[in-house]
C-alpha cells in the first residue's frame, strides 16, 4: 500500500514539472512574436540571367519540376495563347535527349492524362501551357522560417 502512495506521488511529480517546463518552453518561443503579426520578407531580385546563359540547377528530389534558371519577366503573363516558353522548349523531337543550352519538356507534357491513352499529342495538352503553376524560377530569397529539408543526395 505504501508502494503504492509513493509511486502515484512520483508520477505526480514528475508529470507536474513535465507540463511546467514544456509550457515554459513555448512561453519562451512566442515571446519574441504575436499569431497577429504578419512577417515582410527581405526584398531579393531574380536571377537577372538570359536563357540559354546559366546552368542547369540540382532538383530537391526525383520527379521534382525544375527550376527555371533564366529570368522571367520579360515572358509575364503566360497565357494558352502566348506562351513565349514554347519557343524554346517545345522540342518534342528532343525528349529524352540531352543537349546544351535547350530543355525540352517531357513526354508527359504531351500526354493527355484524363484519357486512357498513353500517345503523344503534337502540342500540349490541357493546363500545360501554364508552366510557372509548377516551375518556379530561382531566386535568392531567404525563407521565412527555418527549413531543415534535405533532399535527394
Amino acid at each position: 500500500m505504501n508502494t503504492g502512495i509513493i509511486l502515484a506521488g512520483i508520477v505526480l511529480s514528475v508529470t507536474g514539472t513535465g507540463a511546467v517546463t514544456a509550457a515554459d518552453a513555448i512561453d519562451e518561443l512566442n515571446a519574441a512574436s504575436n499569431v497577429f503579426d504578419t512577417p515582410t520578407p527581405e526584398p531579393f531580385e531574380y536571377s537577372r540571367t538570359k536563357p540559354k546563359k546559366s546552368e542547369l540547377l540540382p532538383r530537391a528530389y526525383a520527379d521534382v519540376p525544375p527550376q527555371i534558371p533564366h529570368r522571367v519577366d520579360e515572358y509575364l503573363p503566360i497565357t494558352a495563347a502566348d506562351n513565349q516558353c514554347l519557343d524554346c522548349h517545345e522540342e518534342p523531337d528532343l525528349i529524352g535527349k540531352k543537349k546544351k543550352g535547350k530543355s525540352p519538356m517531357p513526354r508527359d507534357h504531351y500526354i493527355d492524362l484524363r484519357s486512357s491513352s498513353d500517345e503523344m499529342s503534337e502540342e500540349i495538352v490541357g493546363a500545360r501551357f501554364n508552366c510557372t503553376q509548377c516551375h518556379v524560377p530561382q531566386s535568392g530569397a531567404p525563407p521565412l522560417v527555418e527549413n531543415t529539408f534535405q533532399g535527394s543526395r
